[in-house]
């Protein structure tokens, strides 16, 4: 994850995690479209939140494989178990009652064993992408440590597109590691790439072939909206990591333009540093709102009112902001930090 420090900071990737986060917000919030049309919001956020994380990613700050997953079981699976078990306290004493009697009908075990295995769907179902983002760089460290230039993004290419071909292998999804397979390439293409999309992000792309790179990532969007609606929307969540790939040079121009002409946010920074605790807090701060206002406004508010969806996600947006900031500041020790003096 990104660090507080500011000087060295590269404020346009700031500006591409504050985006990644508002789409994968967008596509939590009611009223949820057909999957074809939804899923295009977390086709988009989920590989660019891997993009950022890859092109973040330094092999030279490990000195070995064990010192890597020492470092990132205390920045990733310390805020996995210290958020579950403030939200498994929640679920016993009012989630389960509140959500009906499905939810009631799940052992109480079962969100325990969801957590060992790293796939939680009852509690906290977003920290799927930490249990992903651990076993991804587990995988990718050796790749980036014995293979040249960017061979390592050859062999995530390959992992990733052998998912349609090869057939399901139950104990891939333990710790995610086949969605870790799925997405690697925009991790990898972040890492390997990271001179280039530097030099794009200054500015230094020459306009024709910024243009190019426009339209090439005008024709993945397309895509990526396109196809789903033909083929069904895992086609486009099998594609989506090479469709971002595709777009990279686009957004890293935008991003840094954005830098370039507006410098660096606060906001933006602080949503980056802070990625974690919305990735937590979105979901159930998305269903209070959502009881509240079918309460309100009856149970059809959503369906009546399609347009809401955008409102919601920036309202969610911008009432974590300060809670997130409340838990970096106060209670650093739930995300595996320790607390600034």
């Amino acid at each position: 994850m990104a660090q507080a420090t500011s000087r060295h900071r590269q404020a346009w990737v700031d500006y591409i995690k504050l985006l990644a986060m508002l789409l994968v917000v967008i596509y939590h919030t009611p009223p949820r479209y057909a999957p074809a049309y939804d899923m295009i919001w977390s086709n988009l956020g989920v590989p660019i939140f891997f993009f950022a994380a890859g092109y973040l990613f330094d092999i030279n700050k490990f000195s070995s494989f064990w010192a890597l997953v020492k470092r990132r079981a205390r920045q990733i699976l310390v805020p996995y178990v210290t958020f579950f078990i403030v939200f498994y306290a929640l679920w016993l004493l009012v989630g389960r009652t509140m959500a009906g009697p499905e939810e009631q009908a799940i052992p109480l075990i079962t969100p325990l064993r969801e957590l060992i295995a790293g796939t939680p769907h009852v509690v906290l179902a977003t920290f799927w992408f930490l249990a992903c983002l651990f076993s991804m760089q587990l995988i990718y460290y050796p790749l980036r440590r014995y293979l040249p230039g960017c061979w390592p993004l050859a062999v995530a290419l390959v992992l990733s597109l052998s998912l349609v071909v090869m057939p399901q292998v139950p104990w891939l999804s333990y710790w995610n590691v086949d969605h870790a397979m799925l997405y690697m390439p925009t991790y990898a293409a972040g890492n390997c790439l990271k001179p280039w999309l530097q030099r794009i992000a200054q500015g230094k792309m020459p306009q024709s072939q910024l243009l190019l790179w426009g339209a090439l990532a005008l024709v993945a969007l397309v895509a990526l909206i396109v196809l789903p609606i033909m083929f069904g929307h895992s086609v486009a969540y099998i594609i989506a990591p090479e469709a971002v790939i595709v777009m990279l040079p686009a957004l890293v121009a935008a991003a840094g333009w954005v830098e370039r002409r507006f410098g660096p946010s606060r906001v933006a920074q602080n949503v980056a540093i802070t990625t974690i605790t919305y990735l937590a807090l979105q979901n159930y701060l998305i269903g209070i709102i959502k009881i509240v206002a079918t309460r309100l406004a009856g149970p059809d508010v959503f369906f009546d009112h399609p347009w809401i969806k955008i409102p919601i996600a920036l309202a969610v947006m911008a009432a974590l902001y300060p809670i997130a900031l409340l838990i970096e500041r106060y209670a650093p020790f739930m995300l595996g930090k320790r607390k600034q003096t």
